[in-house]
Formats: structure tokens, sequence, C-alpha cells
């Protein structure tokens, strides 16, 4: 009887137990792996792969089982294992079932480390995306995010969970290979293949390390850093993709001053198949094949996810619904690198779309930015993560100031670089900038659903004049300020700052002339709606 029929025995005993504990719901609490060495062949007769993987981890708990996610063998697509085997290559025991590799150690101590070689075979349904690209070549993509690194990776596969790489690539020679780290070695496999290597030392979690492969020309960006900055394009398409990526060096410049120290060993930006506008893996950002058009039109992606490689990549989201992290602090970052480029006024205009996507979006998502009750990880790809956390950090810049927002941004990152961190952590570091508690203003804008939904009405009497701001939102009394312009007959304008923090707040007015005209949140500094009278 070999292998597989034991375990098949076996495997009715030990997945009860498993489900009897709920231990499937403590994986990062129970282990942490170190580190990933992968062996990956891949050729053009088939899209199946063929991996050697060597993963260290670290128990964090006494135990006598653990596991890793990676997707089983089904209709076709999935992960087939052919052996584990630990460090002095003696076969384990494991169970293979419903996406999960179980690991039957006996009983643990915490604080062990156990390292174990996985071989196995098989066709990644997504994760590592195999495919033609929009010339009709054949190309290799990974798109891990958000947990799709299990499709072709034996992992724990959550951003809590990080972990040093290597990749080693066996594959055709006719392709360039990019992959997370730094390149090692490229050599003569074969006659027909080529094996390339790459190394990291940096803990990184899944949903950012990858490998590409497609026929590329490359161009490597003089800069002023300790770093190789390149762009890899379909040779089909190298004069567009070098146009319109070369952008690059500028953003670099701007946020390696603004934030610190590049990150990571190297930053490619590569066209590629991913499905989103651009992926922000560590050190080679994937961008959509698509948004290379020769028109210089990417500027603002590339922006966007060169600022992923301090927030998202290296400091990154706790769980999932810190999502915000990552996403919010790239958009407005970019919102920040647009306005030293272009000026204040070209930001408030990215600000102004994104205040309305926010607004269109909440009338049918009722839910708050830290999002404990998202229906797929997916759906978190929203603008609340997106445009509402850009806006929260646009609003608390206006509350704490520049100075100690970017104070606060630095040590922020700092802290938590190559680590993980909460909004909670976020929260804290902010208040040790400013001498104020940001509790209420933490609270109402990430933990609160939609915002402000402002009617405001103005009355004029030859006695007086009375300004009425009703809050219609039917969840939370908002506590904030609102700027108005006020243009007055004579030609001349003053700007007043009104503080609501009620549903109705009345104003008498004592103004120096009749007015002709108002202007609300004429700086653009408040995240509301405005409900026409």
């Amino acid at each position: 009887m070999n292998q597989f029929n034991v375990m098949n025995k076996f495997l009715t005993a030990v997945f009860c137990s498993l489900l009897l504990t709920g231990f499937a719901q403590d994986q990062i609490d129970m282990i942490d792996v170190l580190s990933y060495d992968m062996l990956i062949e891949v050729g053009d007769k088939d899209d199946s792969i063929h991996v050697t993987e060597t993963v260290t981890v670290k128990l964090l708990k006494e135990c006598n089982r653990f596991y890793l996610d990676l997707v089983s063998e089904k209709d076709g697509y999935g992960m087939r294992i052919i052996t584990i085997k630990d460090k002095e290559t003696k076969t384990l025991k494991f169970v293979h079932k419903d996406d999960k590799v179980w690991f039957l150690p006996n009983v643990k101590n915490a604080g062990t480390e156990l390292t174990f070689t996985i071989n196995f075979s098989g066709i990644p349904k997504t994760g590592l995306i195999i495919g033609k690209n929009k010339f009709g070549d054949r190309t290799f993509f990974g798109d891990n995010w958000p947990n799709r690194a299990r499709h072709w990776i034996a992992c724990v596969d959550h951003p809590a969970d990080k972990a040093t790489i290597n990749f080693s690539v066996i594959a055709p020679k006719k392709y360039q290979c990019i992959a997370t780290g730094e390149l090692s070695s490229s050599s003569k496999y074969n006659k027909k293949k080529i094996k390339h290597s790459y190394h990291s030392d940096i803990q990184l979690p899944t949903k950012v390390m990858v490998i590409g492969l497609a026929e590329f020309e490359i161009e490597k960006l003089e800069t002023k850093h300790d770093f190789e900055l390149s762009i890899w394009a379909y040779e089909k398409d190298s004069k567009n993709g070098f146009s319109d990526m070369a952008v690059a060096k500028e953003v670099i410049d701007y946020f390696v001053s603004k934030i610190g120290d590049y990150p990571f060993e190297k930053l490619a930006n590569v066209q590629s198949t991913t499905q989103f506008g651009g992926m922000e893996n560590a050190g080679n950002i994937f961008y959509d094949e698509n948004a290379v058009k020769g028109e210089n039109s990417m500027e603002a992606l590339v922006a966007h996810e060169i600022a992923h490689q301090w927030f998202g990549n290296s400091a990154s989201e706790a769980d999932w619904q810190h999502l915000w992290l990552s996403e919010g602090f790239a958009t407005y970052l970019t919102d920040l690198y647009w306005e030293s480029k272009y000026g204040t006024d070209a930001m408030n205009e990215r600000l102004i779309g994104e205040r309305i996507k926010v607004i269109n979006f909440s009338k049918k998502y009722n839910h708050p930015v830290v999002d404990k009750t998202y229906a797929s990880l997916m759906k978190l790809l929203n603008p609340h993560s997106y445009q509402k956390g850009a806006w929260f950090l646009h609003m608390l810049r206006n509350e704490v100031g520049d100075a100690v927002f970017w104070e606060g941004i630095q040590r922020y990152y700092e802290e938590f670089k190559y680590s993980n961190a909460t909004t909670a952590d976020f929260q804290r570091i902010m208040e040790s900038e400013f001498p104020f508690s940001l509790d209420n203003f933490f609270n109402q804008w990430l933990y609160q659903s939609q915002q402000p939904k402002l009617k405001i009405n103005y009355n004029s009497n030859d006695h007086q004049e009375v300004l009425s701001i009703h809050q219609l939102q039917n969840t939370f009394v908002f506590d904030f300020n609102l700027e108005i312009e006020f243009t007055y007959v004579d030609g001349t304008s003053e700007i007043k700052t009104f503080r609501i923090s009620h549903k109705k707040e009345v104003f008498k007015l004592k103004n120096k002339s009749m007015i002709s005209s108002m202007k609300y949140d004429p700086n653009v500094k408040l995240l509301f709606e405005q409900v026409e009278n």
C-alpha cells in the first residue's frame, strides 16, 4: 500500500480532531514561517509546474500538528504532493485536503524550528498566471493578492506572516526572468533551459513575493540611489514601456526624500498580465500590460505602486480589515506627489474626484473603513480602502499640521518597516507627535460608516443673517470644522470656520457687507456630501 492510501486511512480521525479543536482558525498564532526556498520548473508543452520547496517554520505554541495553505488538486487544477521530507531526508507524514497540508510532527515545544522539503506539481488555476499576453506571446506572472499564493506556493497565505524568499526558476531560454529579491545567478540548465536564481533576506508577506517570465527588453535607469532601478517591457512594446515607466525615477526621488530609504534590493517596473491595474510586488511592480500606451499616462499608477513599497510591502497591515494602511496610504501619497509636482490645485482636483467616489460608493456599502464584516477579501478593494483612507490622511494632515503629519508618517514607517501594524498602532504614533487625543478623530472617520451629509441654509433679512447647517446622515453625528468662503457685493471675500458637532447648528452672522455668494470647503479639507436645498 503506497503512502497516499495510508494517509487516506489516517485522514478521518486526524481531520475530525482538527475540526473539533478549531485549530484551523489559529494558523498565524501557531506557526511562524521563517523562510521559503523555491525551485520551480516551467515549460511550454503545458501549464504544469514542478516545485521543490524547502520551508523552515518556528512553532509559536506547543503542538502536534499544523498546516500550510496549498490548493488541492481538483478538476485538472491545483497541486499534487509527491513527497515531504525533513532535513535529514526522512519521509514525513502529511494530509493534503481542502487546500491545506497538515503536518504531524508529534508534540513539539514552542520555539522549535522545523525544516522540511515538499515536492509537488500541478497546474495553478490562479496565483501564478500562465497564458498569453496581448501580443499572443506566452507569459508567466505571479499574481498573489490577496491570498492566491496558495495556488502555487505551500505557505501561510496571510499578510501577518512574513518570511524570507529564494526563487530559483528553470525555464525555456527564450524567457527573461524577474523575481523577488536580488539576482544571484543565471546559468545554463540544459540545452533548452536556463536557471535563474533570486535571493532576499527581507521578511515579506506572500502577497508580494512573485516571479515573472516573458520575452522582455530591459532598461536600467541611472539614479543617485544605491539600488537598481529598471524597466521590463515586452519586446514588442519596449519603446512605449520605456517611455511610460521612466517616470519611476522622479517618483522614487520624492518618496525617498519624504519617507526614508527605499526598503528593497531593487525596483523593477514590469509590464505584465496582472488582473489589477498594477500590483505592488516587493521590488518588482507588475503593471497591467494595457496601461502601457506610449502616452506618458502611467504617472499616477506608477506613483501609487511605488508608494506601496514602503506602505503595504515593508510596513504591512496586520490583518485584512486594516487594508487602508496599505491602499489609503498609497492613494494619498500619490496625491501628495501630485501636489509636489503640479501644485495644490492639481492635487485638489484629485481629492474632489476621490470624494465623489467615496460618496457614491457609501450609498450602497454601509461599512466603515476598518471593516471587520467584509463579504470577501476582493470586496475590500473599494473606495473606502483607497479613497476614503486617503481622505482620512488628508484630514489628519490638516488636523495636526504638515510638520507633525510628516514626522508621524516617518516614525510610523520606521517603527513598522519589515513588520506589521494595525490602525491602533498608527494612531498611537500620531498621538505621540500631537499634544491632544485623536480618539474621536480616528473613531468617526475610520470606524463609523458614511460621512457628513450636509444641508446648508442661509437666511437674510433687515435684522439678521442666519446660517443653519443640518447633518442628515442617519448613522452617526460627526464633529468637524467646515470652512465657508463668503463673497460680498463689494467684491471682497473672506473664509470663516464653523465648528459642527450636533445634528443641527445655527449661526448668527455679522458680516461687513451683503453676501453675494458662498463656497463651501473652498480649500478642499473636508470629506462631506452636500445636499442641495
